[in-house]
Formats: C-alpha cells, structure tokens, sequence
C-alpha cells in the first residue's frame, strides 16, 4: 500500500514536530558574560596607566608632595619670562627661550628661560639654596648629576627649601639630599613620561646668569631672579 493510501502514514506526516525548549540558561550565561567584560573595561579606562611602570600616572603615584601642573605654554619666546612665584621656586615649564640649557653641574645660577627649555626635552633640574645647602650635600648632588645626559644642577637664591627637583610639570621641594624622594624623582622624570618632546638632546648654551652667550646661542636674566 502507497503512503498515500496508508492512513498511518499520512497521520504520521501531519504529526507536529516538537518545539525546542527555550535556550533560558545560554541568554543569561551571555549576559553575565558581557555585564563582566563590561565591567572589566570600565575599570580599565578608570585606572589607565596604574599598573604601568612607564605611565605618568605610575610616576605621579611614587612620590610625596609631587606638585604638577598641567597645560603649560610651550611657546619660544625672546627676552624673559615672568613665572609664577619665580623668586622663591623654579619654574616647570610655560613659554621659554628657543635656545636649551646644556645638562651639567654649574656653580652660578642659570636663566629660567633656558633650563624650562631643557625641561621640555626631557631633562631634571635640581635646584638648591645655596645658603643652607653643606658643602657636603652639594658633593652628593653634583655626584648624582655628573654624567648624566638629561641632569642638571645649579644653585638658586632665595630656594623656599633646602632644594627642589623639576621636570616639565613637575616639581617636589625636599629638606635633605638623603630623602627618597631625591633619587625616585631622577629615576622617574629623567626622559620620563612628562616628557613632552622625546629624543630631544639636552644641549645648547652652558653660559650663567651674567656671562656673555656662546657664539651663535643666546641666554638672558629674568626680571623675576634677583
């Protein structure tokens, strides 16, 4: 007998196919799932940069009493400069001689307009008062900078402490050469992150406060450094 012909067959053909249970437990697991990727990356965005070692965050996180401004000039500019509080601290950064200051050890005081220009190369300067700084302390500082492509030290009168550390943006004021601040403040800023022009050499004109410029560079006194 033909299928068309056998009522079992046809009965069997009409049979309605039983429906497949709703996937319940593989939409929620999808939806954990993406609440927690979700989750994972609002928290990364939120602390970018706190795990890693070369991140300004990183840098930021490592030293007491770290003062940073943000935003500053980089403009070159002729003549001097009025910074902000200049007769008792250093400046960090803002518009700056278009020609750098060279890293080394000095004696005398240097141009702000010169040293802010080393600054955006990556460079620190230390600053010291040169009234209550020990001969000693000095010795201990110029061994730290001595060598150093991107380190510079000069004394600065009228320091509001005992010495002070610069990167562009950034700045802490300490009351002795043996603070750890010191020495993670040169291992962190030393061509760090706050670097705003990476690679640049720190080089250009050793000339002090009151000596005449090298041939073909230029420096000057700041109306606000008596």
């Amino acid at each position: 007998m033909s299928k068309r012909n056998d009522p079992v067959a046809r009965a069997r053909g009409k049979a309605t196919a039983a429906k497949k249970p709703f996937p319940l437990g593989f939409v929620l697991g999808s939806v954990l799932l993406a609440v927690a990727l979700i989750g994972i990356l609002v928290y990364a965005v939120q602390n970018q940069g706190a795990g890693d070692t070369s991140s300004i965050t990183y840098a930021r996180d490592q030293i007491d009493d770290l003062q940073t401004k943000e935003d500053q000039a980089r403009d070159h500019v002729e003549g001097s400069v009025q910074y902000e509080n200049a007769a008792q601290q250093p400046p960090t950064g803002g518009k700056h001689s278009g020609v750098a200051q060279r890293c080394q050890v000095y004696t005398e005081p240097i141009a702000n307009e010169n040293a802010v220009h080393s600054l955006e190369h990556g460079a620190v300067w230390i600053t010291y008062n040169p009234d209550t700084l020990s001969d000693k302390d000095l010795e201990t500082l110029t061994e730290k900078v001595e060598g150093e492509t991107h380190q510079m030290l000069s004394p600065y009168p009228g320091l509001r402490s005992k010495l002070s550390l610069q990167a562009w943006g950034e700045q802490v004021f300490v009351d002795s050469v043996d603070d750890k601040r010191v020495d993670q403040f040169l291992k962190l800023f030393t061509e760090g992150p706050q670097t705003p022009e990476k690679g640049a050499a720190c080089d250009g004109t050793s000339a002090t406060r009151g000596q005449a410029p090298e041939p073909g560079q230029s420096t000057m006194p700041s109306s606000t450094q008596k």
